[in-house]
């Protein structure tokens, strides 16, 4: 059951873990904002810098210790 304990401990990281600052793929600016949402569905982004729209977005990760 090797498969089903990563697969717990990794549901558990996602659960616990907050929001994560996202970043534009295109200028890399945090001025991000959620333009659309649709429940489960990826939500859709605005950048206020350079105009990109799309679902695609860069997300910050910690470091693990």
């Amino acid at each position: 059951m090797p498969l089903f304990k990563g697969l717990r401990d990794t549901l558990e990281k996602i659960k616990h873990s907050g929001p994560k600052p996202v970043f534009c793929p295109n200028c890399k600016s945090l001025k991000m904002k959620v333009k659309e949402s649709f429940g489960i569905l990826p939500s859709r982004y605005s950048c206020s810098d350079c105009g990109y729209e799309g679902s695609l977005v860069l997300e910050l990760e910690p470091e693990e210790e």
